[in-house]
């Protein structure tokens, strides 16, 4: 599976969830990407690991707006952390298991 693959797949489900007309911005991909890679942690510090990263800077709203539009998507599901309710923990659906189980093959070649 290679990266081509997999945005084509995330612009085909945006466009049939009709979330956005022109695809799915490339943002939203790389967060998805962040998340698959460090599963279990909030979405706080998967923000946190975007400018290690990427080199690139986000800032909490576009993170926000982001994280909505994954759980549109029916990638993910978001739920207050139990510990501290600031934060947000998330887990995959079974249709964002399946988009994370692609992007490991992703980062594992």
């Amino acid at each position: 599976m290679n990266f081509i693959k997999i945005s084509s797949d995330f612009e085909m489900l945006a466009k049939q969830k009709r979330q956005h007309q022109n695809g799915i911005h490339l943002r939203s991909l790389m967060i998805f990407y962040l998340m698959c890679k460090y599963d279990g942690e909030t979405i706080g510090s998967v923000h946190k690991k975007f400018y290690p990263t990427y080199n690139h800077t986000i800032n909490h709203a576009s993170m926000s707006r982001v994280s909505s539009s994954l759980v549109k998507l029916g990638l993910i599901k978001t739920y207050e952390n139990m510990l501290d309710r600031r934060f947000k923990n998330f887990s995959f659906t079974p249709l964002g298991k399946r988009f994370k189980k692609e992007m490991e093959n992703i980062y594992n070649e």
